[in-house]
Protein backbone atom coordinates (compact mmCIF):
# COMPACT_ATOMS: atom_id res chain seq x y z
CA UNK A 1 0.00 0.00 0.00
CA UNK A 2 1.37 3.39 -1.01
CA UNK A 3 0.93 6.15 1.52
CA UNK A 4 0.85 9.82 0.61
CA UNK A 5 3.77 10.61 2.91
CA UNK A 6 5.93 8.14 1.00
CA UNK A 7 4.96 9.47 -2.40
CA UNK A 8 5.70 13.14 -1.68
CA UNK A 9 9.29 14.24 -1.43
CA UNK A 10 9.65 16.76 1.40
CA UNK A 11 12.53 18.54 -0.39
CA UNK A 12 10.23 19.44 -3.27
CA UNK A 13 7.61 20.80 -0.90
CA UNK A 14 10.27 22.76 1.00
CA UNK A 15 11.65 24.29 -2.18
CA UNK A 16 8.18 25.25 -3.34
CA UNK A 17 7.43 26.92 -0.03
CA UNK A 18 10.79 28.69 -0.10
CA UNK A 19 10.12 30.20 -3.52
CA UNK A 20 6.49 30.99 -2.82
CA UNK A 21 7.07 32.64 0.53
CA UNK A 22 10.30 34.23 -0.70
CA UNK A 23 8.45 36.18 -3.38
CA UNK A 24 5.77 37.56 -1.05
CA UNK A 25 8.09 40.20 0.41
CA UNK A 26 9.37 41.53 -2.92
CA UNK A 27 5.84 41.60 -4.33
CA UNK A 28 4.69 43.74 -1.41
CA UNK A 29 7.78 45.94 -1.71
CA UNK A 30 7.31 46.55 -5.42
CA UNK A 31 3.66 47.40 -4.81
CA UNK A 32 4.60 49.91 -2.13
CA UNK A 33 7.28 51.51 -4.32
CA UNK A 34 4.97 51.73 -7.32
CA UNK A 35 2.07 53.08 -5.30
CA UNK A 36 4.18 55.74 -3.65
CA UNK A 37 5.70 56.75 -6.98
CA UNK A 38 2.27 57.15 -8.57
CA UNK A 39 1.06 59.08 -5.56
CA UNK A 40 4.05 61.43 -5.79
CA UNK A 41 3.51 62.00 -9.53
CA UNK A 42 -0.18 62.60 -8.91
CA UNK A 43 0.62 65.31 -6.39
CA UNK A 44 3.50 66.84 -8.32
CA UNK A 45 3.81 66.01 -12.04
CA UNK A 46 7.42 67.18 -12.05
CA UNK A 47 8.27 64.17 -9.87
CA UNK A 48 8.05 62.01 -13.00
CA UNK A 49 11.75 62.69 -13.54
CA UNK A 50 12.47 60.31 -10.64
CA UNK A 51 11.20 57.27 -12.55
CA UNK A 52 14.75 55.98 -13.00
CA UNK A 53 15.35 56.07 -9.27
CA UNK A 54 12.10 54.23 -8.67
CA UNK A 55 13.23 51.51 -11.07
CA UNK A 56 16.53 51.20 -9.19
CA UNK A 57 14.62 50.62 -5.96
CA UNK A 58 12.40 48.06 -7.68
CA UNK A 59 15.51 46.24 -8.92
CA UNK A 60 16.97 46.18 -5.41
CA UNK A 61 13.75 44.76 -3.97
CA UNK A 62 13.49 42.21 -6.79
CA UNK A 63 17.00 41.00 -5.98
CA UNK A 64 15.71 39.44 -2.77
CA UNK A 65 13.10 37.47 -4.70
CA UNK A 66 15.74 36.24 -7.11
CA UNK A 67 17.92 35.20 -4.18
CA UNK A 68 15.03 33.12 -2.82
CA UNK A 69 14.66 31.50 -6.25
CA UNK A 70 18.39 30.87 -6.66
CA UNK A 71 18.63 29.33 -3.22
CA UNK A 72 16.40 26.47 -4.36
CA UNK A 73 19.25 25.25 -6.53
CA UNK A 74 21.66 25.36 -3.61
CA UNK A 75 19.50 23.54 -1.06
CA UNK A 76 19.53 19.78 -1.42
Amino acid sequence: MLYLAEAVNSAIIGKGLMVGLGFIGPAIGIGIIGGNYLQAVGRNPEAAKFFGQALVFVAIVELFGLLAFASTFIVK
